[in-house]
């Protein structure tokens, strides 16, 4: 026999609030393997038929195509990390805006390796299906990206404001 879970804790929580809890911790782990470079999580997270919307240029779609963007993305910024500045679940829908950093020791878009620390913006969009992520739309700043690792080295790890 289990123990009882604590006052709290995802039983006491409504339908909608579990559903709500778990979309967010499927979506925080999609962004894990790109601080980590263990892709496995997505056989779990992500539908059979994923889709990434748009697809980088060569990126086969569905969750094999995520998991060689992940580790394009580790070569060159081995110390890739996100900060999740929102996160927002409605329905079965999960928009974030992130900040990513790193330092670019790899060749990227490019360009060779510059030791530059980056911080770039995203903007993501998560659509929920049967408790997995079935698309995935994805903005990011690579103008200013590419502005860091090209302008002089006082714009390296200068993103544009937020607010």
């Amino acid at each position: 026999m289990s123990e009882p879970e604590p006052i709290g804790t995802a039983t006491t929580a409504s339908p909608a609030a579990r559903s709500h809890s778990r979309a967010s911790d499927l979506v925080r782990a999609f962004y894990e393997p790109f601080r980590t470079g263990d892709t496995s999580i997505y056989r779990d997270i992500l539908a059979a038929d994923w889709a990434d919307l748009p697809l980088a240029p060569g990126q086969e779609q569905g969750p094999a195509g995520i998991g060689a963007q992940v580790g394009l993305f580790r070569q060159a910024f081995p110390d890739y990390d996100v900060t999740h500045e929102d996160l927002i679940v409605g329905d079965d829908r999960v928009a974030v805006r992130n900040t990513v950093t790193g330092t670019h020791q790899g060749a990227f878009m490019g360009y060779a390796a510059t030791g530059r620390r980056i911080a770039i913006r995203t903007m993501d969009l998560h659509r929920i299906r049967d408790d997995r992520i079935a698309i995935t739309w994805h903005l990011e700043d690579f103008a200013g990206l590419i502005a860091q690792l090209s302008g002089p080295d006082e714009a390296a790890g200068q993103p544009g404001p937020w607010t």
